[in-house]
């Protein structure tokens, strides 16, 4: 990696920092260049404004989560193809977040409010997901022969839950179990 995609990195997870610990109504390009060590101008070379630092944030922290599930599935996958039940099971234990102070489940929060407020960011988080529908549609389809309606399954499933988990009365445990048997119906 080269110093400017360091740097870059480094402003992005500054960035998501902010978002995660003290919302979008706190975060200004101002203190992005104080917790990134950068002045102000600096970070207006990489991201002139708000906007794109936001927009290149989003990419970011979906990308740095999806390379994680990756790299899990490959360290699941490495010795053998395991069942579906198995991947089923790996793959939603990391999907579905739990806790109202978890960062991740701050970050999510707030990439949705502010996408609600910003048309540009909005229209960035609808790509995201267009294009992570297609990487898990790959991604299962090594496991089911209906890697589409799995998806349609668990995107809005695992969305919605980074929001409700506190509420629910069945535990995570109980819920992995209850979506995989769903699933694993779905296939006869």
């Amino acid at each position: 990696m080269d110093k400017k995609e360091e740097r870059l990195k480094h402003i992005l997870q500054a960035t998501i920092s902010i978002l995660s610990k003290e919302g979008a109504e706190n975060l200004s390009m101002r203190k992005v260049a104080k917790v990134a060590n950068l002045t102000l101008s600096n970070l207006q070379y990489y991201y002139r404004d708000k906007d794109l630092l936001l927009i290149a944030t989003v990419k970011y922290y979906f990308e740095s989560c999806k390379e994680e599930v990756t790299h899990a599935i490959n360290l699941l996958t490495a010795e053998s193809t395991p069942s579906t039940e198995v991947f089923l099971v790996k793959l939603l234990n990391m999907l579905l977040i739990e806790g109202k102070s978890s960062d991740q489940i701050l970050m999510f929060q707030e990439i949705w409010t502010l996408a609600a407020r910003n048309k540009e960011l909005e229209k960035a988080v609808e790509t995201y997901y267009k294009t992570y529908c297609l990487w898990l549609i790959d991604l299962i389809s090594m496991f089911s022969k209906e890697p589409e309606a799995i998806v349609s399954l668990l995107v809005p499933f695992v969305e919605g839950y980074t929001i409700v988990n506190n509420v629910v009365p069945l535990n995570k445990e109980s819920i992995i179990q209850m979506i995989v048997k769903l699933i694993l119906s779905m296939g006869k």
